[in-house]
């Protein structure tokens, strides 16, 4: 009995270190990833400024972030407005037009449908793998990460064939599930979809939806942000600078690591007064059987940890939206 017993008395301590092991392995890979994507979201973005139609702040992180369909639209001369300020700290500037797809016969499911203009884009294009060289003419996409389809292969939106002409990098963003196309292809789509839904793109081929800005260096972006504001918020135009928006992204992502620091705070506590127990029930005699089984428990929930990790750290950014 007291041999069987001895052996349940370590298989429940082995059970109770994995377990410990690998919520704070885990959590604590967890925690940090997150604080390092924060970080790097600014220089992913590639813009310094985004201008977006006035109150659409909160849709701007469900589209860039996790690729939420959206059809939101900036006042049509929102370009000429711009251009009439003639700001001189502007480098580069490119529009990018959004259309939702919807789940239909045409698509297996939702997706972001992004127009770009290729002359002056510098954000999508910039994610192509550097062995590409791609114009994207008239009836080409290329596709985010995510989307399934190879190079060459055609893709059916609403009825209308195109061909697939490459695949951007991973970014971790919403752009991995987007579908991009220049100006002409998105507006022939648009009116394509005119008998399954209402698209204003099809009415006004001038409307785009965000205008990314990329200053030259040494600019005060905040300043910039500020003066477009105060020429333009009146005509429904907003000018969110990217420090801000991962600011915005940051200050969730912080409340989310107070929990978790408390919370791995906490089991690193509660580990620690469990294995001294467990040691001192054990008795001088088995410490080295304790000890050993210590060592095994933890490399077992280390190894438990990276595999939930690995697995299910795309589930985890869906959940949160973040990226």
């Amino acid at each position: 009995m007291r041999v069987e017993s001895n052996i349940f008395r370590r298989f429940c301590l082995f059970v109770l270190l994995t377990i410990f092991a690998a919520f704070l392995f885990g959590g604590t890979v967890f925690m940090f990833g997150l604080s390092a994507g924060t970080e790097k979201l600014a220089d992913r973005l590639g813009a310094d400024i985004i201008i977006v139609p006035a109150g659409y702040d909160p849709h701007v992180d469900s589209v860039i972030l996790s690729g939420k369909p959206s059809a939101s639209y900036l006042p049509d001369n929102a370009m000429d407005e711009l251009r009439a300020l003639n700001l001189e700290a502007i480098d580069k500037i490119t529009p990018q037009v959004f259309m939702a797809t919807m789940k239909a016969s045409c698509c297996s499911y939702p997706v972001q449908i992004m127009g770009i203009d290729c002359e002056s884009d510098f954000i999508v294009r910039s994610w192509l793998p550097s062995s590409q060289k791609i114009t994207l003419n008239d009836g080409e996409v290329l596709l985010g990460h995510h989307n399934a389809g190879n190079v060459g292969d055609e893709i059916v939106f609403f009825g209308k064939s195109l061909k697939i002409a490459g695949r951007l990098e991973r970014t971790g963003m919403g752009f991995d599930s987007g579908v991009f196309m220049n100006r002409k292809t998105i507006i022939d789509l648009a009116k394509s979809a005119e008998s399954m839904t209402s698209q204003k793109l099809a009415e006004n081929n001038n409307l785009v939806s965000v205008i990314m800005i990329k200053l030259k260096p040494g600019q005060d972006t905040a300043q910039i942000a500020r003066n477009i504001n105060k020429s333009l918020n009146s005509k429904g135009i907003y000018a969110l600078f990217s420090k801000r928006f991962v600011g915005n992204i940051s200050s969730g992502i912080v409340k989310v690591s107070c929990i978790m620091k408390a919370f791995l705070a906490v089991m690193w506590g509660v580990s620690v007064i469990v294995i001294i127990l467990l040691c001192l029930l054990c008795g001088k005699r088995r410490v080295f059987m304790s000890v050993t089984t210590n060592i095994f428990g933890t490399i077992a929930g280390i190894i438990l940890g990276g595999i939930i990790i690995m697995y299910g750290s795309g589930y985890f950014a869906e959940v949160l939206g973040l990226p």
